[in-house]
């Protein structure tokens, strides 16, 4: 059961639409080949956010992907960057400094109840 948590910025979220970015997460991440009825996503805005000294007006867009232990680093790689690759594309042509990081976890079998 992967589970995508977008974080971000209350203020980016007056920016950009993120019902789509959350949907096109989830879509792309089907599109790797994971059954679209097993993901569950999600995002959250976090209304106090301070981001380095990097100019960014603290915009901060934050994912986090967590999937159950098993794969290989080469598959948490290709979803990753797949990912990736959406909250950039969802961010670079409407703000210039925006903080865009992604995390992929693993979930351990043990202790991950569905």
């Amino acid at each position: 059961m992967p589970h995508i948590i977008v974080e971000y910025s209350k203020n980016l979220g007056e920016i950009i639409e993120i019902s789509d970015l959350v949907s096109e997460l989830h879509n792309v991440l089907s599109d790797q080949g994971i059954e679209k009825d097993r993901i569950k996503t999600r995002a959250i805005a976090c209304n106090y956010v301070a981001v380095g000294d990097c100019c960014c007006n603290d915009h901060m867009l934050h994912t986090t992907l967590l999937l159950l232990e098993g794969r290989d680093v080469e598959t948490r790689q290709k979803y990753g960057s797949a990912l990736y690759g959406v909250l950039n594309d969802s961010v670079k042509n409407i703000l210039k400094n925006c903080s865009v990081t992604l995390e992929v976890r693993e979930m351990n079998k043990d202790t991950y109840y569905m």
